[in-house]
């Protein structure tokens, strides 16, 4: 999707290529591309595949009031100077291109440093995930996410926040590596971060004791010094709550 950047020189990154013509681009987009996207803001879809790009447009434009604008390229977008009107951009992520999509992340985020990026991506890889955040982008969405869910976060990213699936943010390694880690934010241990993210995947206390290499008793202790810490109810509200200690964790790791 991507791979004009390659061949784009250094000192313009988002040099204009040639103009498409007027009324294949109003077939594609529809009317929105003239004075109410400019003045209102819209929401741009980056997709190479067009069939993919219009199921995008549509189920984004079925949730949202704002006109929903779509792009082959990040390099169409600019050259048609609305890309500092957009509101929201939504870039597909290509797996077999993926230094072409990094390199065109990186160059929207600099061109459009404060319009929110987020990225749609084929699965859930924490280390794309890391990497997307890492260089500007807002959101991380694999389309393995429901519809529902996904607007969610869609709108989650609008109103100023950064989404990461919860499995990109538990897939910091295997729990025995979480004994090693210092402490997060002076807040709780490295082991009691361990039983968090056990908490997270819904293991009882049996469980966590096996994979964690101790008694069942100390799994007991650690549960209830980590309820105290997070003032939770029980372990539903340890699940929840402990979702702002591993937003800091993965924000340290970055």
């Amino acid at each position: 999707m991507l791979d004009n950047l390659d061949r784009i020189p250094v000192e313009n990154p988002l040099a204009p290529i040639q103009q498409l013509k007027t009324d294949e681009r109003f077939s594609e987009i529809g009317p929105f591309e003239g004075g109410s996207a400019e003045a209102d803001g819209f929401i741009a879809v980056i997709e190479s595949r067009t069939f993919i790009r219009e199921c995008l447009r549509r189920s984004v434009q079925s949730a949202f009031p704002l006109p929903v604008l779509t792009y082959s390229t990040a390099i169409e977008l600019e050259q048609h100077n609305l890309l500092t009107s957009a509101k929201l951009i939504i870039f597909s992520w290509v797996e077999d291109n993926k230094v072409g999509s990094l390199n065109a992340l990186k160059v929207l985020s600099q061109v459009a440093p404060k319009i929110p990026i987020i990225v749609l991506a084929y699965n859930n890889d924490a280390e794309l995930a890391r990497t997307a955040i890492s260089h500007g982008a807002k959101g991380y969405i694999p389309v393995t996410t429901g519809f529902e869910l996904t607007i969610e976060a869609v709108r989650f990213v609008l109103a100023g926040g950064t989404y990461v699936p919860m499995d990109c943010l538990l897939a910091t390694g295997e729990p025995e590596d979480a004994l090693s880690q210092p402490p997060t934010s002076g807040l709780v241990t490295a082991r009691e971060l361990a039983v968090i993210r056990a908490i997270q995947k819904g293991k009882s206390n049996k469980i966590i004791a096996y994979e964690l290499n101790m008694c069942e008793s100390t799994v007991k202790v650690h549960v209830r010094n980590i309820m105290k810490k997070l003032n939770a109810k029980n372990r539903t509200d340890v699940a929840i709550k402990s979702q702002s200690v591993l937003s800091t964790l993965d924000q340290h790791l970055l």
